[in-house]
């Protein structure tokens, strides 16, 4: 996995929850155009635990499909129990991705030992490389450095993503980070150019994905720290806009305007505001997106 930016693709789908095939290959190959070094599919910018289950392994293998090794393939396997999270490890039969994405169940609060157990388990069931997804704004159950030191020792889990800096510079401090096959993502888009400076370089998001322009002019091979922080700046000023009525809502009419369009959001949820949808298009043009 080299240094770069990663993106979480969303999921385009049909009103009836099929995805829509075109839309979908088209978003993979505006983030590999744009210099993507590996790529999450159905991770919670690709509205994974809203998918239909019928759905979930054909999107898998057409994302596969279109990258064609070109790039890292990781798939998310979040549910609510090792049992289920192994269902849809095996619903992937043999297909050829690099691993797998998973946060802890998210249904109830995990005690600190039983964190240890899921993914310690999983990772020996599990017949792809396991990659920690540490996501407590949603589980309720943020992962330690502590449990993070006993996981390392499980070689099937070969990497983290996570939104907390301080977890990993507590890594390095503490000299954990002695494997070459254990990944470090950092997924806080606000503290990207800050994760960027400190070395922290692989770094994966969701908003890459409409962001195709500024996400390849931030993480150009030479460019400066200026522009590092006007290009980020400039998506998370999109993504601000995008926070103000529902996020996945919003995210759905940007990427009609990039031509990949698609439901990204749950069935439940309603389209967004004419009046956001005006100030997603301006702002889209004013940072060379469309």
């Amino acid at each position: 996995m080299k240094k770069s930016f990663y993106p979480a693709l969303g999921t385009p789908t049909h009103l009836d929850g099929t995805l829509v095939k075109e839309s979908f290959s088209r978003q993979i190959e505006l983030m590999i155009e744009a210099g993507a070094q590996g790529v999450l599919c159905m991770g919670s910018m690709g509205n994974m635990a809203s998918l239909r289950n019928s759905e979930y392994p054909s999107i898998a293998q057409y994302a596969f499909d279109v990258i064609h090794h070109r790039i890292p393939l990781l798939v998310g396997v979040m549910d609510c129990s090792i049992s289920r999270v192994l269902d849809r490890i095996y619903a992937l039969k043999d297909l050829k991705i690099d691993g797998v994405v998973t946060t802890v169940p998210f249904y109830s609060p995990l005690k600190p030992n039983e964190i240890v157990k899921f993914f310690s388990e999983l990772a020996k069931k599990s017949k792809f490389p396991v990659y920690i997804y540490d996501l407590p704004g949603v589980t309720q159950s943020p992962i330690s450095l502590s449990q993070l030191k006993a996981l390392t020792n499980e070689r099937n889990i070969v990497g983290i993503k996570t939104g907390n800096l301080n977890l990993i510079m507590e890594l390095y401090r503490n000299n954990l980070m002695t494997r070459n096959d254990f990944s470090v993502y950092y997924s806080n888009l606000d503290l990207f150019d800050v994760a960027i400076k400190a070395g922290v370089n692989k770094n994966l998001d969701g908003m890459f994905t409409c962001t195709p322009y500024n996400s390849q002019k931030m993480y150009a091979e030479k460019n400066s720290e200026t522009e590092v922080f006007e290009s980020l700046n400039n998506i998370l000023k999109l993504r601000n806009l995008f926070i103000k009525e529902n996020v996945l809502a919003a995210y759905s009419y940007a990427m009609g305007l990039l031509k990949c369009p698609g439901n990204y959001h749950a069935d439940y949820v309603s389209p967004i505001s004419r009046e956001l949808k005006e100030e997603i298009a301006d702002l889209m043009k004013n940072i060379n997106e469309i």
